[in-house]
């Protein structure tokens, strides 16, 4: 860790349109996590100035070359994301973080899986409802306490996952006669020298984190990246 003598730090990167509270869901999860972290928040490019000082980074906003406000990622900010990805650390992607930094190829390298806007097989979302969770690996550190779920949610389907990596698939959710996976977690790619990630596709609002579910899936979530 880069801080040993103290409480890990974690930094959440927030931000983004109004229909993905983030910072709203990150304080939350800070809540949970309680007084063994200590937690920052950090708006869109701002995390970048800090990840020297970061045990874990929890890339959460939504920034996009689709708003017309976007401003691309500098060449330094780059280079500090691929050497935090390179030292080991971990991260942490949720929902629609995956389609954030759209033009820049090493951020979507990074993160592992990726939103695709456009194309022949753009990704995509059902409409916002009730879905059920069904655990699939319930033996793996991050699925422990907790079984299949129920929430109002939307689930993304064809997402595009970087070379490099094989995410382990978690739970799934039906949709359209499709299993689609809602908790992935890997190891390694994308960097030389490059840890662990998980990515959590649920979590559109609030509404979502009603879901007792999510609580514990974000607390073990922390400390399978953490150990």
């Amino acid at each position: 860790m880069s801080n040993p003598s103290s409480r890990p730090v974690i930094r959440f990167h927030v931000g983004g349109p109004d229909f993905h509270p983030v910072e709203a869901q990150a304080r939350e999860i800070a809540s949970w996590l309680g007084p063994d972290f200590t937690c920052f928040f950090h708006h869109d490019k701002e995390m970048f100035e800090h990840l020297s000082q970061t045990d874990l980074l929890v890339v959460m906003g939504l920034f996009y070359t689709g708003d017309g406000s976007y401003t691309p990622l500098t060449p330094a900010q780059e280079s500090a994301f691929s050497f935090y990805i390179g030292s080991g650390r971990p991260l942490l992607l949720h929902h629609g973080a995956a389609a954030s930094y759209d033009d820049s190829d090493i951020f979507k390298r990074l993160i592992g899986i990726n939103w695709v806007w456009g194309g022949e097989r753009p990704t995509q979302h059902s409409p916002l409802g009730d879905y059920e969770v069904k655990v699939t690996r319930p033996e793996h550190p991050l699925m422990e306490q907790v079984g299949d779920y129920t929430l109002h949610d939307e689930l993304y389907y064809d997402l595009v996952t970087q070379p490099g990596i094989t995410p382990e698939v978690l739970a799934e959710a039906a949709y359209k006669g499709r299993r689609l996976p809602m908790v992935q977690c890997f190891q390694g790619g994308r960097e030389a020298g490059a840890g662990k990630g998980v990515y959590l596709a649920n979590g559109h609002d609030l509404r979502a984190f009603e879901c007792p579910a999510l609580r514990q899936l974000w607390l073990n979530s922390v400390q399978w990246l953490l150990s």
